[in-house]
């Protein structure tokens, strides 16, 4: 963790699941902290459990504007920001007819947008100093999951536009991390008593991964040895794939037998 010694470092996210770990991870080795969420209570329990953060921030970063009080603050506190954690996200479980389209620009300005724009205005207010930013992606972007359609898309989006910049030889100061399900609150919201998918990372695990992959400034991370591997191995056996995605379909079928209706 010698790397994160009194660094800079912004967290979106911040009051609950891979984000919270994040601070928690994060705090013993900096205060220089900028934590970020949408919800006003869990600002006040990030401020009573981590009384020495230097920042925290109310925004809602499903809004185009989100990002404005974010980098306000940075200009108007810091020099500097090593490392840009953009955690923030939300997902969407239906099947892909009932998924929630109407909240389509929302969840990607959310998903996308928002930590996109986020790394790119930071590399614009401090460009002679080495940047981090790291974007929580997901497992899903490279292996569809029924039920996920909207969610997935807004990861594949992200892994898409990432892969771009990487090519262009412009993308040295970005990584991206591929956590499987985790275990956290993180998909209750986009679900009553959605189905877990197997396998399940603790966030402890997914946490202490991202924070030593981007110290060594990797692009790509992947928590699960498990799933790196899957994802290797289907190239041959490549029926590993259409088999979870069945049994994640039926997963699926009887959720929606249960599941309250809008």
């Amino acid at each position: 963790m010698k790397p994160y010694k009194d660094a800079r470092v912004l967290v979106t996210g911040a009051g609950s699941g891979i984000g919270l770990e994040l601070v928690r991870q994060l705090y013993p080795h900096t205060k220089n902290l900028l934590v970020v969420d949408y919800l006003p209570g869990h600002l006040d329990t990030l401020r009573e459990e981590f009384p020495d953060i230097e920042g925290m921030i109310l925004a809602d970063l499903s809004q185009k504007e989100g990002n404005e009080p974010i980098l306000e603050w940075i200009q108007s506190n810091w020099k500097r920001v090593d490392y840009c954690f953009a955690n923030a996200g939300k997902a969407s479980y239906a099947p892909a007819a009932d998924q929630d389209w109407a909240n389509m620009e929302q969840l990607f300005q959310l998903n996308v947008h928002s930590p996109i724009q986020l790394g790119l205005a930071l590399k614009r207010l401090f460009p002679a100093h080495p940047l981090r930013h790291v974007i929580t992606s997901s497992a899903i972007a490279y292996w569809a999951i029924p039920g996920y359609s909207l969610y997935s898309s807004t990861k594949a989006a992200l892994l898409q536009w990432a892969d771009c910049l990487w090519a262009e030889g412009d993308g040295d100061w970005l990584t991206l991390v591929f956590p499987i399900a985790t275990a956290t609150a993180f998909f209750d919201a986009a679900g009553p008593n959605i189905p877990r998918s197997f396998p399940m990372q603790n966030p402890q695990q997914v946490v202490k991964s991202m924070l030593n992959g981007a110290a060594k400034g990797k692009k790509k991370i992947f928590p699960s040895v498990l799933f790196k591997s899957l994802v290797l191995i289907n190239r041959m056996l490549f029926f590993l794939k259409p088999l979870t995605q069945r049994l994640e379909l039926n997963k699926l079928r009887k959720w929606a037998t249960t599941a309250p209706s809008k």
